[in-house]
């Protein structure tokens, strides 16, 4: 056991670097990559760390960004990954910064979405089934402060430009929610969704589910 760690307020590292499963050199690490984040924090509290873990620098390049050879995607791409990305350390309990972007507005937009509506969320427990064609589906769910729960979804294979989606059915076991509302952090609008309520499920049925973050409120 360490005899520093304890004394450490904050582990960082540079994650992602435009990592996607688009590219067969990178397709690995990016699904191996919780885990390999997981090991992280695993390592460091065994030496005694209890501080904050923090992904410094995250980015997916677009080309007129390209620097440093790591791989360019479009602004709506760049924008999708990014949304998985901070979504997917949050769901870790890890701190997020993106390199700044403000010169792409979709990037710069859809991160500035995700910051409103994932303020105070703390990754939270959330029971739910997902049926659907799909079988890469990647979620995670949080809690706010005020007992509200979000379920945050996508697909996670290669990003395109314009994905129909894949329609999913979601239950929520023994949830009877008061209301539902879905999400979308890379176009930034809402709507309430239809929500039906059997046998003391909560139940969804034909959610488009994208290759982005799509991030259902719901209200217990």
């Amino acid at each position: 056991k360490s005899d520093i760690m304890p004394l450490v307020d904050v582990v960082a590292w540079h994650p992602m670097y435009g990592s996607s499963p688009e590219y067969d050199w990178h397709r690995q690490y990016y699904y191996e990559y919780p885990s390999i984040v997981q090991e992280i924090k695993d390592v460091a509290s065994a030496h005694g760390f209890a501080g904050e873990y923090v992904a410094d620098e995250m980015h997916w390049q677009t080309p007129d960004q390209a620097a440093g050879g790591w791989p360019t995607y479009s602004e709506t791409k760049s924008a999708k990954y990014c949304a998985r990305g901070i979504v997917m350390h949050l769901g870790m309990d890890v701190a997020v910064t993106t390199i700044p972007l403000r010169e792409n507005p979709q990037i710069f937009h859809t991160s500035q979405n995700l910051c409103t509506v994932m303020a105070g969320a703390k990754p939270a427990s959330l029971s739910v089934e997902i049926e659907s064609e799909a079988e890469n589906i990647k979620s995670y769910a949080f809690s706010l402060p005020n007992d509200d729960k979000l379920l945050t979804l996508w697909t996670d294979g290669v990003a395109v430009d314009d994905d129909p989606g894949v329609k999913a059915t979601l239950t929520f076991p023994g949830l009877s929610a008061q209301k539902v509302v879905g999400i979308d952090v890379l176009h930034g609008f809402e709507q309430q969704m239809t929500a039906n309520i059997e046998g003391g499920n909560t139940v969804i049925t034909n959610l488009l589910v994208k290759d982005y973050p799509i991030i259902l409120r719901i209200t217990p």
